[in-house]
């Protein structure tokens, strides 16, 4: 809920949270089939005026980060709740990725459906770590949100392993982008919204114009100054329209790890190094051409120094992870995943030969990139 801007104010930005000056305004969520209200989304406002991007550096600038944020969503949580607002509602509250890393929030019983939104340049700066939070987040009952996408082909590297519930389209974002851009991303969002049972929502409708891109786009809700405006919560509440389905939990890094779930099923062939290796290259092959758009993951055996292969990737890829060698045992895995594409190639030595396989299976892709993803090094949120 720190979508605002205003005057810059006098005071703290961090005292103001300390004496419970931060309110909250909620903007509507329409279904866009019917019109019916299907939730709000939760805005902080600081009462002095300030702008919540000020509240926000001040705090990362004093270490309190993970404080702000709290005092924010308790702020939504407070107004809400006194305005009776339940379910079949859903409240969308915004968080800050570096936050919810410090300080995971339990979920409130009652009340209406919480949707979590993480926004599209949190994920693509650091999705090792906000994939970490929402595996976590999604255990204590929240529902996840994708927000401002639009901005950033590199979200849809990404984007597949987040099991996202509600995946909010920007049409602002959009606007400013090349039609075969807006093209790409709509395709992608689509596909992975189908994919993972989730809702499409488009926000920043402020026209009709982007009213009927909104639904040529495929999104069923809908929100934007056109629609409503940010406000308190109207008394009386109106009446609801369907729920707002949550599409489930997300995958699981855990179990077997990618050799054994691809040659579970998928006989590997044996040969001799260089020949694995023009396998694997051939992977690295078809992920630079995904561009921006695609992402590499890569555990290397005990034995494989290839990190001048990787590196060359990291400078047309979206995202590119390595673990340290050995991290996945004695086997020796790469992953490659973009919209519409994913391929994992696994392999294992063998005496003088090698063993390996390649998988084409989305879904066991996924899983394998999830499995690489839960493994990264894991840095300290920034201040």
């Amino acid at each position: 809920m720190h979508n605002v801007s205003s005057p810059t104010g006098s005071r703290s930005a961090v005292r103001e949270v300390d004496d419970g000056a931060v309110v909250a305004a909620f903007q509507p969520i329409f279904d866009l089939r019917d019109g019916c209200v299907v939730g709000y989304e939760a805005l902080a406002r600081p009462r002095d005026g300030s702008s919540p991007e000020e509240l926000f550096a001040r705090a990362r600038e004093e270490g309190r980060l993970s404080e702000v944020d709290r005092e924010c969503r308790s702020a939504a949580l407070r107004e809400a709740g006194a305005a009776g607002l339940g379910a079949p509602f859903a409240l969308f509250l915004n968080a800050d990725a570096g936050a919810l890393e410090i300080d995971l929030p339990d979920l409130p019983s009652g009340g209406a459906t919480l949707i979590m939104e993480i926004t599209e340049s949190a994920l693509t700066e650091r999705p090792e770590a906000v994939l970490r939070t929402l595996t976590r987040l999604r255990t204590r009952g929240w529902g996840v949100s994708l927000d401002d996408v639009g901005g950033d082909s590199r979200s849809l590297a990404t984007m597949p392993l987040l099991y996202p519930d509600v995946i909010k389209l920007d049409l602002r974002l959009l606007g400013e982008r090349d039609p075969l851009d807006v093209a790409r991303v709509v395709t992608a969002v689509g596909a992975e919204a189908e994919r993972r049972h989730a809702t499409v929502l488009a926000e920043g409708i402020d026209s009709e114009a982007q009213l009927e891109m909104a639904r040529a786009a495929g999104a069923t809700l809908g929100q934007g100054f056109m629609l409503g405006e940010p406000g308190p919560l109207p008394n009386p509440l109106p009446k609801p329209g369907r729920p707002l389905r949550l599409a489930g939990s997300g995958g699981d890094p855990s179990g077997p790890l990618p050799y054994q779930r691809v040659t579970n099923w998928k006989r590997p062939t044996r040969g001799p190094l260089d020949l694995a290796e023009r396998a694997a290259a051939m992977l690295s092959a078809q992920a630079s051409a995904l561009g921006p758009t695609g992402m590499l993951l890569a555990a290397p055996d005990a034995v494989h120094a290839t990190a001048t292969r990787y590196d060359a990737l990291r400078e047309s890829l979206g995202f590119v992870g390595v673990l340290d060698p050995g991290a996945l045992e004695d086997t020796w895995t790469e992953v490659a995943l973009g919209p519409g594409f994913g391929v994992c190639f696994v392999a294992r030595r063998e005496a003088d030969e090698w063993l390996f396989a390649t998988s084409y299976d989305r879904e066991l892709v996924v899983e394998c990139a999830l499995l690489l993803m839960a493994r990264l090094p894991q840095l300290p949120p920034p201040r």
